[in-house]
């Protein structure tokens, strides 16, 4: 593996030892601008199902606005995201996430004054498109979709061994608890693909190796997983393939252990 050289390529891409899955995530020359100053210059890369994709790189690389970029909370100035092959880059939000991207922010926003379980509860409502005139008017529909959804949250508590918590509020978890709530009302749209921005953040040491075990598992589940992750360490042991950052482009892209030895990466991060 050699430091991607922008004025050659710029996209980063190497097949490399990664798994001949199908490619359910991609993005092409995708370019994010906040005035005239380009926070994302053109940076391709490509997910596919069961696979971790790590983005990593020095504050002010641009990886929380490629993410968003990729979710729809942040408009793209030009480039593709391709979800399944279907272009997306103009969906908004709500579009992509019925198609399958779900994310997670940095700041955890669950319900304080909800239950666990109702914090669960709406984000699969909100999911299953209830709306006032089900809930007024075609009442035997919305029981229905009640019964569905929760169903979907016992299922999800059990899966992740939270059933215990499910009467807690928000307010009384720890950082470690609201960030696997966080994660499971992601999980509530059955996603294709699952953006995660600092996921440990505010986690204590103890449980960060709980959620790694948690997010290993949703990979074999074949959930698509793209984590933007400062514990260097977390990336080691989790993702299947790294891209690295710097001033918006990709400076190098392989496996952890090649892309910490890159020269190019050691520059960024070093200076």
């Amino acid at each position: 593996m050699t430091a991607i050289d922008p004025a050659l390529d710029g996209t980063g891409r190497r097949e490399g030892r990664r798994p001949a899955t199908q490619v359910v995530l991609e993005t092409e020359d995708v370019v994010v601008a906040y005035g005239g100053v380009q926070a994302v210059a053109g940076v391709s890369i490509d997910v596919r199902a069961g696979e971790v994709v790590g983005l990593i790189g020095p504050n002010g690389a641009g990886k929380s606005s490629f993410l968003a970029a990729l979710g729809g909370q942040q408009r793209v100035a030009s480039g593709h995201v391709r979800l399944d092959g279907h272009d997306v880059t103009r969906l908004p939000v709500h579009r992509r996430a019925a198609l399958g991207i779900a994310r997670t922010f940095q700041m955890t926003s669950e319900f304080g004054g909800m239950t666990v379980f109702e914090n669960l509860m709406a984000a699969g409502v909100g999911v299953e498109g209830a709306s006032l005139v089900n809930v007024v008017f075609r009442r035997g529909q919305q029981r229905e979709l009640d019964r569905r959804v929760r169903g979907r949250v016992w299922e999800v508590l059990e899966r992740f061994e939270t059933t215990p918590i499910a009467d807690l509020y928000g307010r009384e978890l720890s950082g470690g608890q609201r960030r696997l709530v966080e994660i499971m009302r992601a999980l509530m749209r059955s996603p294709k693909v699952l953006l995660l921005d600092e996921p440990m953040v505010g986690v204590a040491p103890h449980l960060v190796r709980r959620l790694v075990s948690d997010l290993k598992s949703l990979r074999d589940d074949g959930i698509a997983l793209v984590i933007v992750e400062h514990a260097l360490e977390v990336v080691q042991e989790l993702c299947d393939h790294v891209n690295v950052m710097g001033l918006g482009r990709l400076i190098a892209s392989g496996t952890y252990d090649e892309v910490v030895q890159d020269a190019a990466v050691q520059a960024a991060y070093l200076g």
